[in-house]
């Protein structure tokens, strides 16, 4: 395999167009330009046509016990999908974000019969990761600390605001059943 020279690139240069080299691990295109999403080295692989940046440090990401922040993105009864957004344990944002998987068994120490009872679409989530040590990532919302962090009305989209173990909606007063965080919630 034959390689061109190294070199140095910062986040957003321009390291290729695609109709010269297709853009692999931590590159992104715009407008047919393949760019650099990290600092690091670029290799050029002239027989498949290819461009690759090694980052200079590697990327902090998620392990078991990590805490994170998650968006939920789909609820089916046993399993939802969700995305992460931040790294709590370090401090670090993902863009874009890596995606999850949360399991019925997961959510709660009692018995919960389906996922819609305790987390809805677009709710934001405080979690622990079981498994992973690359997407998609295991998640846990067992313990206190762990749940539904912030939530939207699921008929008039108004943020709900904690009321003991519910979420109560300002606007139409109707009440929702969540999962809820005991000690992040963010609208009291």
């Amino acid at each position: 395999m034959e390689r061109m020279k190294k070199r140095l690139v910062l986040p957003g240069d321009e390291i290729a167009v695609i109709e010269e080299f297709m853009g692999k691990s931590n590159t992104y295109t715009v407008d047919g330009r393949v760019l650099s999403k990290v600092v690091g080295l670029v290799r050029y692989d002239l027989e498949e046509r290819t461009a690759d940046i090694s980052p200079l440090k590697p990327l902090p990401l998620p392990k078991k016990d990590d805490v994170v922040y998650a968006i939920v993105t789909r609820v089916k009864d046993i399993a939802a999908s969700l995305d992460i957004f931040y790294l709590e344990t370090r401090d670090r944002y993902f863009y874009p974000p890596l995606s999850a998987t949360l399991h019925v068994m997961n959510v709660s120490t009692s018995y919960v019969k389906v996922l819609y009872d305790v987390l809805g679409y677009g709710d934001i989530v405080r979690a622990r990761v079981l498994v992973g040590k690359t997407p998609p990532y295991v998640l846990s919302l067992k313990g206190r600390e762990f749940g539904v962090i912030y939530s939207n009305c699921p008929y008039c989209m108004m943020p709900l605001r904690k009321r003991g173990f519910t979420l109560f909606c300002p606007r139409c007063k109707r009440t929702t059943k969540r999962k809820i965080s005991m000690t992040h919630y963010l609208l009291k």
